[in-house]
């Protein structure tokens, strides 16, 4: 049942996203190349964030150790 809800939630969110470039191209007239470089930089960001935070929190149980 858990997997089952996993599966509707990605499919989802996939659905939402793929709905909101839609819009973006199609209603507001944004270029998909120009959404598509955009994606990449928030990609980009996200990893990044996400690498530092998990830096941070290797660094910190590391040194939780010592003491």
């Amino acid at each position: 049942m858990l997997r089952r809800g996993r599966t509707r939630s990605v499919l989802l969110a996939t659905a939402a996203c793929a709905a909101l470039f839609w819009g973006a191209v199609d209603i507001v007239g944004v270029s998909p190349e120009r959404l598509w470089i955009q994606l990449f930089w928030v990609s980009l960001g996200i990893v990044a964030v996400v690498a530092t935070a998990a830096l941070a929190g290797w660094c910190l149980s590391r040194t939780k150790g010592r003491r």
